[in-house]
C-alpha cells in the first residue's frame, strides 16, 4: 500500500544553494525508469540516513537537503551508479565483466538521454573544482576544437597509459585493460556511442584493478569503486574527462581516427 507524503519544508539556502537548487534537473531517465530529482529534508526521505535514495517505488531520487559542491556532485554521480546497475539488473553474484560493462553503458545513457542532468553536473563540478576545467563548456560544445585523447591519466593515484591499436592488435576485441602494465587499449577504428562506451569500459576495468577487486566482489565494493574512481578521475584528470565528456555529448562527431 502507498503511503502519501507530505510537502517537505527547506530550511533557508544560501544564495549560491539556492541557484544550484533552481538548477537542479527534474528528471533522470535510464532504462524503463522516469525518477524525479527532489531535494528533500532527512525527516522525508526513505532512508533517514542516507545523504540520497534512488526510490523507485516512490519514481524519485531523493537528495538529502544540506549537499552543497563537490558532495553534492559525489552523491549525485552514486545515484547515477545505483540506477545504471538496478536498470540493467547489475546485482550481487554479478562477475567484474558485468559490472564494467552496466558502468559503462549506464553513463552514456545517462549522458545522451538526459541533457539538462548532464550539463547540471559537469558544470557543478566546475564551479565547485579548483582549476579551470570547463567541463560545461566541452558539454555545450563552446570549444573551439574537440578535446585530444589523453595518453596518460591518474587513476587512485597510479599512472593508466591510454594506446590506440589496430585491428591486428585488437584481435576479436574493441578494447582492452592489460593489468600487468596498467594500459588501457582502444580500437583505432571505434567512433560514435561504442567509442564512448569502450573508453569508459576498460578504464573502468583499471580502477577496479586499482581498487584490488575480485571477479566476484560484493555490491557495494564495486559500486564504491566506480564512484571514488571515476570521481578522482574527473577531479584529478581534466584532460581526460573533458575528452570523455565530449565523445559522450556528440557521438556523431566521435573518432579516434587522426583530425
Amino acid at each position: 500500500m502507498s503511503t502519501s507524503i507530505a510537502p517537505c519544508s527547506v530550511a533557508p539556502l544560501s544564495r549560491r544553494g539556492a541557484a544550484w537548487r533552481a538548477r537542479l534537473p527534474s528528471q533522470v531517465v535510464l532504462g524503463p525508469y522516469r525518477l524525479r530529482v527532489e531535494i528533500l529534508e532527512r525527516s522525508h526521505m526513505r532512508d533517514r540516513r542516507k545523504r540520497a535514495c534512488v526510490n523507485v517505488e516512490a519514481e524519485r531520487i531523493e537528495l538529502r537537503d544540506d549537499l552543497r559542491g563537490m558532495q553534492l556532485a559525489e552523491v549525485f554521480l552514486e545515484c547515477i551508479v545505483r540506477l545504471s546497475h538496478f536498470s540493467k539488473g547489475c546485482q550481487q553474484g554479478c562477475v567484474e565483466e558485468a559490472y564494467t560493462h552496466s558502468f559503462a553503458t549506464g553513463m552514456v545513457e545517462f549522458a545522451q538521454r538526459n541533457p539538462d542532468a548532464w550539463v547540471w553536473f559537469n558544470l557543478l563540478l566546475t564551479e565547485h573544482l579548483v582549476s579551470d576545467v570547463r567541463y560545461d563548456k566541452v558539454v555545450l560544445g563552446v570549444v573551439s576544437r574537440p578535446p585530444p585523447m589523453p595518453k596518460r591519466i591518474l587513476v587512485a593515484g597510479h599512472p593508466v597509459t591510454i594506446r590506440s591499436i589496430g585491428q591486428s592488435e585488437c584481435g576479436n576485441a574493441f578494447g582492452w585493460y592489460h593489468s600487468s602494465n596498467r594500459e588501457a587499449q582502444l580500437y583505432s577504428g571505434l567512433t560514435g556511442s561504442n567509442l564512448a562506451v569502450v573508453a569508459l569500459h576498460e578504464l573502468t576495468h583499471a580502477i577496479h584493478h586499482m581498487y584490488d577487486l575480485k571477479t566476484r566482489d560484493r555490491h557495494l565494493a564495486f559500486k564504491r569503486a566506480q564512484v571514488k574512481g571515476w570521481l578522482g578521475i574527473m577531479t584529478d584528470n581534466p584532460s581526460a574527462w573533458r575528452w570523455l565528456a565530449w565523445v559522450m555529448s556528440f557521438p556523431s562527431k566521435a573518432s579516434l581516427a587522426p583530425g
